[in-house]
C-alpha cells in the first residue's frame, strides 16, 4: 500500500509539473503577443504626445501597427472632442470621424478576406457599460488597459476579441486612446488548438474569471469559468497570483495565474489533465518501486542486526556496570565514553546527574548541621537589630512630624500675609462701589426732578433744537473717557476761547461743563445748545446722565477687580488640593501663584512676565504651586511689598528654565553659604522658619531638576531647571 501510495504521489507530481510546463509555454506566448502589441501602441502614443500629426499621418500610423502582422485584427484611436487638432467641425462627414467631426478612426481586417483592410468609425466609446470600458477606463485612470474579452460588431458579425489600450496624454491632459485588437479565434488557432496529454486542453482565463479562449470547446468563450463558487476560487487565485487546482469529471484542472507588463490584473492559463494520463504512468512506477524494495530489504536487515549487537547491547552492559558502582558508594566512577548521542548516551548522562545530586545532598546535610549550630547566635543578633530598627523608626516619625509642622507653619504664615493683603485690596473696590452707589442715587433724584422740565422744553422746542439735544444726549452716553488734570484744563481753555469767539455768554462756565461732559472740542450741536436760554437745566440733565455712566463704569471696574482676586484665590485653592500626578504647563502653575500675589499686592509691585516656553511637566500640581509660593513670597518680602518682580520661563537645549527676579535688597553676605539649608533664614527673628528654600530645592530634585541663585543689591535671581518631558 505504501509503495502504491508513493507511486500515485509521484505520478500526481509528475502530471502537475507537466501541466505547469504547458502553462508556462502558453503564458509566455500570450505575454509575448501582448507585449509586442503594447510596444507598438507605445511607439504611436509617444509620437502623438510629443508632436501634432495630421489626421492622415495618424491613420497611416494605425495601418502600420497591424497591416504586416496578421496576428492582430485591427488598430484604432479615439480622441476627445476638438482635442486632436481643434478642427472637428472641418471634418464632418469624413470617413473615420463621427457625425460631429470627432476623430475616431478604426482600421480592421475584413472578416471574409483578411488581406483587405477597411476604415470605419469607432463605436461604443461613450457607453458607460462594459462595451465602453476600452475608452472610459483609460480615460479615468490614465493607465494602460487590457480589457475583458468582448464582442464588437464588424461587417454584421459580432467578433470576440481583446483590446490592448494606452492613453494619450499631452502636456498632462488626456486627449484620447490608441489600441490594437486581437481576434481570440486567431489566438486559439495559433496557441490553444493542440490537445495536450491525450484528451486534455488549454484555456485562457481573463481577470474577470471568463474564458477568453477554450481549446476544447469554442462555445465556452466569453462564459464564466465554472460555477459561481468555482469562479470565486479562480478569482482569488488571480488576485493572489498563486496556482489553484480542482477536480473535474474525468481528470484535474490546474489554474496558473500570470501578469502582463504594467497592467495590474492577472490572467491565467487553465490546463486540463485527464485521469488516463495519470494512470498510464502509475503502473511502471509501482513495479519499479517493488523491485527496489525487495532488492534492498535483505541488505538493510543485515546491517540493522550488526548495529544492534555492536552499539545497543554493549551500551546497555556499560550502563549496568556504572549503575552498580554508584549503588556500592563508589562516587568516583566516571561515565563511560560513547561516540553517539543516542538514547543510551542520554541514560549515561542521567546516571551522572543522579551521582551529582547525591553528592550535593550529602554536602547540603553537612552544611545544615553547621547552620543549626550557628542559628542561636544569629537569632540573638537579629533581635538586637530589630530593637535598633524600632528606635530608628520612632525617631524618623518624630522628625517627619516636626518637618510637617514647620512646613504647615511656613505656609500658614504666607497665607496670612496674602489674606491680609487681599482683604485690603477688596476693601478698596468696595469703597468705590459704595461711593458710586451714593452718586447714582443723587443723579437719579436730579434726573427725576428735571424730567418734567425736559418734557415741557422738548414739546415747545423747534425741530433743530430737539435734534441738537438728542445728538448731545447720544454723544454723552457714548463718551466713556474722562479728562483730568492738565488735559482737562487745556480742553476747557480751548473750548472757552471758541465760545468767546462765537459771542457766547458765560463762556468760561459753559466751557467747563462741555469739558466735563467728555467733549474735546465744541461741536455744532453743543454750540447751539449753549445759545439756548435753558442751557443751565439742559446741561444739568446731561451732567446727571454722564454721572450715571461714570458711576456705572466705576462699579464695573471694581467688581471686575474683586472677581479677578477671588478667581485667583479659587484657582490657587483648587490646585493646592490636587495630590495626583498629571501633565501641567509650567507657566500655568506660576500664573496661579502670581494671580494671588498680584491681587494681594495691589499696584505697588510691578510684575513683568516673559513666558517663552510652552513646556509641560508630569508632576503633582500642588508641588509646583508650593515651590513658586515659597520663591514668590520670599521675593515680595525682600521688596517689602513694593518694587519690580520679573518672571521668565524659557527653553535651554533639553531643559526648561524658570527664573524669578526681584528688585529687593539682596541676600545678606553672612548667610549666602547656607541658602537652601534647613533652618537657615535671612529674615528677622520670628518671621521665618528657614525651610522655604529647602522645600523648593527638594521639590525641584523630586522631578529631576536643579536650582541656583545670584544676588546683589537691587537684583536677586532664583533659577530652577527641569528636564523637558517627551
Amino acid at each position: 500500500m505504501l509503495v502504491a501510495a508513493a507511486a500515485y504521489y509521484d505520478s500526481k507530481v509528475s502530471s502537475q509539473e507537466a501541466a505547469f510546463a504547458k502553462a508556462e509555454g502558453a503564458s509566455f506566448e500570450v505575454r509575448k503577443i501582448f507585449s509586442e502589441a503594447i510596444s507598438k501602441v507605445g511607439d504611436a502614443k509617444s509620437r502623438w504626445e510629443h508632436s501634432r500629426p495630421s489626421r492622415d499621418s495618424v491613420e497611416k500610423d494605425l495601418l502600420n501597427l497591424f497591416q504586416n502582422d496578421k496576428r492582430f485584427l485591427g488598430a484604432g484611436a479615439v480622441f476627445e472632442t476638438n482635442l486632436f487638432d481643434g478642427k472637428d467641425s472641418s471634418f464632418i462627414g469624413r470617413k473615420g470621424s463621427n457625425s460631429k467631426g470627432r476623430f475616431v478612426p478604426y482600421f480592421h481586417r475584413s472578416i471574409k478576406n483578411p488581406d483587405e483592410i477597411s476604415l470605419e468609425e469607432s463605436v461604443y466609446y461613450d457607453n458607460t457599460d462594459e462595451s465602453g470600458n476600452y475608452y472610459q477606463i483609460p480615460k479615468a485612470t490614465l493607465r494602460d488597459y487590457v480589457g475583458e474579452p468582448y464582442f464588437y460588431p464588424l461587417e454584421g458579425v459580432n467578433v470576440f476579441m481583446i483590446s490592448l489600450i494606452r492613453p494619450i496624454i499631452r502636456q498632462g491632459r488626456f486627449i484620447g486612446i490608441v489600441g490594437l485588437d486581437l481576434k481570440l479565434s486567431d489566438l486559439e488557432e495559433e496557441l490553444f488548438s493542440k490537445r495536450p496529454f491525450g484528451g486534455g486542453h488549454l484555456a485562457l482565463i481573463s481577470p474577470g474569471g471568463k474564458y477568453a479562449v477554450h481549446g476544447a470547446d469554442t462555445l465556452r468563450q466569453g462564459k464564466d469559468a465554472g460555477t459561481p463558487e468555482l469562479k470565486d476560487s479562480i478569482q482569488r487565485s488571480l488576485s493572489s497570483g498563486q496556482p489553484f487546482a480542482y477536480l473535474v469529471e474525468g481528470g484535474n484542472s490546474y489554474i496558473f495565474p500570470f501578469g502582463m507588463g504594467t497592467y495590474g490584473k492577472n490572467w491565467a492559463i487553465e490546463v486540463y489533465v485527464p485521469d488516463s494520463y495519470l494512470w498510464n504512468d502509475l503502473g511502471p512506477i509501482i513495479l519499479r518501486c517493488l523491485f527496489i524494495t525487495f532488492a534492498l530489504l535483505p541488505i538493510c536487515l543485515y546491517f540493522l542486526d550488526r548495529f544492534f549487537c555492536k552499539y545497543v547491547v554493549d551500551g546497555l552492559s556499560a550502563a549496568t556496570t556504572f549503575a552498580d558502582s554508584l549503588g556500592a558508594g563508589n562516587y568516583s566512577a566516571q561515565i563511560p565514553i560513547r561516540n553517539f548521542q543516542d538514547e543510551i548516551h542520554h541514560l549515561f548522562v542521567t546516571l551522572e546527574n543522579m551521582k551529582e545530586k547525591l553528592l550535593a545532598a550529602i554536602d547540603q546535610q553537612i552544611r545544615s548541621e553547621k547552620i543549626l549550630r550557628e542559628s542561636a547566635e544569629i537569632y540573638s543578633r537579629n533581635e538586637i537589630i530589630r530593637l535598633q530598627k524600632e528606635e530608628l523608626e520612632v525617631a524618623l516619625g518624630e522628625l517627619k512630624t516636626a518637618q510637617e509642622t514647620l512646613l504647615r507653619n511656613e505656609r500658614l504664615t504666607a497665607i496670612g500675609r496674602i489674606s491680609g493683603a487681599v482683604s485690603h485690596q477688596i476693601n478698596n473696590p468696595l469703597g468705590a462701589i459704595g461711593a458710586s452707589r451714593e452718586n447714582i442715587s443723587f443723579y437719579v433724584k436730579r434726573i427725576t426732578v428735571l424730567l418734567p422740565f425736559l418734557f415741557e422744553y422738548l414739546s415747545r422746542a423747534s425741530d433743530p433744537e430737539r435734534e441738537f439735544f438728542n445728538i448731545a444726549l447720544k454723544k454723552t452716553l457714548e463718551n466713556h473717557k474722562e479728562q483730568i488734570g492738565k488735559k482737562f484744563r487745556e480742553t476747557r481753555h480751548s473750548i472757552e476761547a471758541f465760545l468767546k469767539q462765537e459771542d457766547i455768554d458765560n463762556a468760561g462756565d459753559k466751557a467747563a461743563v462741555v469739558a466735563e461732559l467728555g467733549f474735546v472740542d465744541c461741536p455744532e450741536f453743543i454750540l447751539q445748545l449753549c445759545r439756548c436760554s435753558e442751557w443751565d437745566r439742559i446741561s444739568e440733565f446731561l451732567m446727571a446722565v454722564r454721572g450715571l455712566e461714570i458711576s456705572e463704569e466705576v462699579i464695573h471696574r471694581s467688581t471686575d477687580r474683586m472677581y479677578k482676586i477671588v478667581s485667583a484665590l479659587e484657582t490657587y485653592s483648587g490646585i493646592a488640593k490636587e495630590d495626583k500626578e498629571r501633565w501641567v504647563k509650567v507657566s500655568d502653575t506660576m500664573e496661579v501663584v502670581l494671580g494671588v500675589y498680584e491681587g494681594a499686592g495691589g499696584n505697588r509691585v510691578t510684575v513683568e512676565r516673559n513666558y517663552v516656553s510652552e513646556a509641560t511637566l508630569r508632576c503633582v500640581p500642588e508641588d509646583l504651586v508650593r515651590l513658586w509660593t515659597q520663591v514668590v513670597d520670599n521675593a515680595y518680602q525682600a521688596m517689602s511689598g513694593e518694587g519690580k518682580l520679573k518672571v521668565s520661563i524659557y527653553d535651554a537645549e533639553s531643559k526648561v528654565i524658570c527664573e524669578v527676579e526681584d528688585s529687593g535688597s539682596g541676600i545678606p553676605k553672612n548667610i549666602r553659604e547656607k541658602v537652601g539649608e534647613v533652618l537657615s533664614s535671612g529674615k528677622s527673628e520670628g518671621e521665618g522658619a528657614g525651610i522655604g528654600l529647602a522645600v523648593a530645592a527638594s521639590i525641584s530634585k523630586k522631578y529631576g531638576g536643579s536650582w541656583d541663585w545670584e544676588s546683589k543689591p537691587g537684583c536677586t535671581i532664583f533659577r530652577f531647571s527641569f528636564p523637558k518631558s517627551e
